[in-house]
């Protein structure tokens, strides 16, 4: 049984990435309330995701709301030592 220190290095050392900079590839698996997978393990919240377009762009069918960028790819650039991150844009 792994107990909450071993997971939350666990953690750490999934998000740790190489000393290259080099922009990342996520997928935004949740909005309104935003979340982005990268990578198996890492899932990034809106605490640390900053873009520069609308995440959270929406549409209506049938009077229902369609989150346009749901399911996704988004490009990431990394700052403040892979903490945060810079949403630059989606891959069609």
């Amino acid at each position: 049984m792994i107990d909450g220190y071993t997971e939350l290095a666990k953690l750490f050392k999934d998000r740790d990435n190489g000393k290259d900079y080099s922009p990342i590839i996520g997928t935004i698996v949740s909005l309104p309330e935003l979340k982005i997978r990268c990578g198996s393990r890492v899932l990034l919240t809106a605490n640390e995701v900053r873009a520069t377009f609308n995440l959270y762009e929406k549409k209506y069918e049938n009077d229902e709301i369609v989150y346009e960028n749901l399911s996704k790819e988004v490009v990431l650039l990394p700052y403040s030592e892979y903490q945060r991150f810079i949403a630059i844009g989606v891959l069609q």
